[in-house]
């Protein structure tokens, strides 16, 4: 009787010895399905923003540089694409490639001039005739409910402007190309008019 109440408790120690193993196995189970789970949502979230935060153009157009027949500033109207995150400027890179030449472009956000004077900076760049390369310049034409100044959120409609390091002539190939850090880029390919005739050229759409 004595030996069969030994091999019971014996029993009974493994059984609770197994129940112990299979809860800790059990705890790192959840613990990893758990952890395997938050970086799954976490790259999910960062490749749904890589995949849908872009820059929307509307509409490209330009102005006339000294000869007359060719121009040398640049707008872009644009909003970001529908689904996307906002964007910081000051992340966001601009890029006019030319058949010879290219312009790698960043934000600019100084203020300049008096400042009694309510210019806008893509009106005071071109009124003034400011060389102002490797910049571009930021108005706001609607401010969105969540506006942040330096930021392009959703709502916001911008007008973007530039100068390129050189006058673009008539029937020359152009592309625009505006990368966020994160997200995707937009690129614009469009060409000039074969004889340009007015003051402010539409390139796009």
């Amino acid at each position: 009787m004595r030996k069969k109440a030994e091999m019971g408790i014996g029993t009974l120690i493994i059984f609770i010895a197994m129940i112990l193993v299979a809860a800790i196995a059990a705890g790192v189970l959840i613990q990893t399905a758990t952890s395997l789970q938050n970086k799954a949502l976490l790259t999910g979230e960062r490749s749904k923003s890589q995949v849908s935060t872009s820059v929307r153009p509307m509409l490209v157009s330009a102005e006339d540089g000294s000869t007359g027949h060719s121009v040398d500033t640049f707008y872009i109207k644009a909003k970001l694409a529908p689904g996307s995150d906002s964007v910081r400027l000051s992340d966001m890179l601009v890029e006019l490639s030319l058949k010879n030449a290219s312009d790698d472009m960043v934000y600019n956000s100084s203020v300049y001039g008096n400042s009694t004077v309510n210019y806008t900076f893509c009106d005071y760049m071109n009124e003034t005739n400011i060389t102002v390369y490797n910049s571009y310049f930021i108005d706001y034409l609607i401010e969105g409910a969540n506006h942040a100044e330096g930021y392009l959120q959703r709502g916001d409609v911008i007008k973007l402007c530039f100068k390129s390091s050189r006058a673009v002539g008539e029937d020359e190939t152009i592309s625009i190309m505006i990368v966020p850090k994160i997200g995707s880029p937009t690129q614009i390919e469009t060409a000039m008019p074969d004889i340009i005739t007015e003051q402010r050229i539409t390139l796009f759409p």
